[in-house]
């Protein structure tokens, strides 16, 4: 049995966008995903996620407690299988700041459609094994796909949140269904 396979969030201050999308994964997966998250800026590290943002979570049943704001560094990005950002302007930033990690990093909504297209090509094993020959998939097939990001809804209204976490449900329920197996 392998490791865990880590999945890092990122947006810009780690307070919305991230949390959210790190916490309804980790309520979609089991012990065998560890997702974490970071933020491409520094302005609101340790702090708590957006009441906003807690709140969706908790209205749809994932944990909110516990957050705290971290700025991306580069131990988080080695310490991950892949790296999911809110924005292509987040994607640039990780590839210009860690170009290892180009193959590994994906935007989440973009990344979502592609685990649905390929969950049946991936192997038996553990969540490590698939979740590897996902993200090899993936990039193989990465240039197929619409980039589409996931809006800001720093400042906005619940709404706004609220279509936020519908658009991650909707991406990362098909992620978790390919790691776990159940696609």
């Amino acid at each position: 049995m392998s490791g865990p396979f880590s999945v890092l969030h990122v947006c810009t201050g780690n307070i919305c966008r991230s949390p959210m999308s790190e916490r309804i994964l980790d309520g979609l997966t089991g012990d065998g995903v560890y997702n974490h998250g970071a933020g491409t800026s520094s302005w609101h590290e340790g702090d708590d996620m957006q009441p906003f943002s807690a709140r969706e979570l908790e209205d749809r049943g994932y944990e909110s407690a516990g957050h705290g704001a971290r700025h991306l560094t580069r131990a988080h990005v080695e310490a991950s299988d892949l790296v999911l950002v809110a924005t292509g302007g987040h994607l640039d930033f990780v590839t210009e700041h860690y170009p290892e990690a180009a193959g590994k990093t994906f935007l989440v909504r973009t990344f979502g459609s592609l685990a649905a297209d390929v969950a049946a090509e991936l192997p038996e094993g553990d969540v490590h094994t698939r979740g590897k020959a996902l993200v090899a998939l993936a990039e193989l097939r990465r240039d197929r796909y619409e980039a589409v990001d996931l809006a800001d809804p720093w400042g906005l209204s619940r709404a706004d949140y609220a279509r936020i976490a519908d658009q991650l449900e909707t991406a990362l329920k098909p992620v978790a269904a390919a790691l776990e197996g159940d696609a």
